[in-house]
């Protein structure tokens, strides 16, 4: 199953969700928009999207971008090994969200009960309100999804703080050591021509994202004298 990236290390899709009466919801406003971007890691987001780029360079039988996609990859999921967004958790200890976006991977066998280290690699704001897209708010939606796919989160946020959207925010986290190892395992199936195998086991590493709520992962602590660097 191929993973719906939202777009290169910055930007989170608002989705129309039909979560009606949520009662967790969070108004959005540019601090928390700001504050959440900093848990994502910019490694772990990136290497993803070599991922997706690369399964789609396979599926035109580009074997060369492919196989640069996945050199970077690797590189990628090698510097994310000390990003201190990366924390230990049993996948059976996730905290899990009311709602998760549209075609999430679903698990295939029982969570695994002991800890290992998990990856922020995307988020997405979603809406907890049963909009319609010509209202008032399902405008402001569409224009803050416009502002976040170009990196603009403080625009973004404007747009829904002066409609009132509320919205909760979802991570999307990967298990660090079994993702880079599938994708180590892809530039292998890669170098033997065997690119069936090699979409294969990228397809393996986007299954294994699982959504979160986001207090799952601290905001990392500000550098003395400045402030915590945002994700872009």
């Amino acid at each position: 199953m191929e993973m719906k990236k939202i777009g290169l290390l910055s930007a989170s899709l608002l989705m129309l969700g039909a979560a009606t009466g949520v009662a967790s919801a969070t108004p959005s406003n540019t601090r928390a928009v700001n504050r959440d971007f900093t848990k994502l890691s910019i490694d772990g987001s990136r290497a993803f999207d070599d991922i997706t780029m690369a399964r789609t360079a396979l599926a035109n039988g580009d074997t060369a971008g492919a196989t640069k996609l996945l050199t970077d990859a690797n590189n990628a999921f090698t510097r994310a090994k000390t990003d201190n967004r990366v924390f230990m958790k049993a996948e059976s200890q996730l905290s899990k969200p009311k709602k998760v976006p549209a075609g999430a991977p679903v698990p295939t066998t029982a969570p695994n009960t002991q800890p290992v280290a998990w990856l922020p690699v995307d988020g997405e704001y979603i809406v907890t309100e049963d909009l319609e897209p010509t209202s008032a708010k399902g405008t402001a939606i569409t224009a803050a999804n416009a502002s976040l796919n170009k990196g603009k989160t403080a625009q973004a946020s404007q747009n829904l703080q002066v409609a009132a959207v509320d919205v909760d925010f979802v991570l999307a986290i990967a298990p660090l050591q079994a993702s880079a190892d599938d994708v180590y395992r892809a530039t292998n199936l890669l170098a033997g021509k065997d690119t069936k195998g090699a979409d294969a086991a990228l397809a393996d590493a986007q299954n294994s994202i699982r959504f979160v709520t986001e207090d799952m992962v601290e905001t990392p602590d500000a550098p003395a004298g400045g402030k915590a660097k945002k994700s872009k």
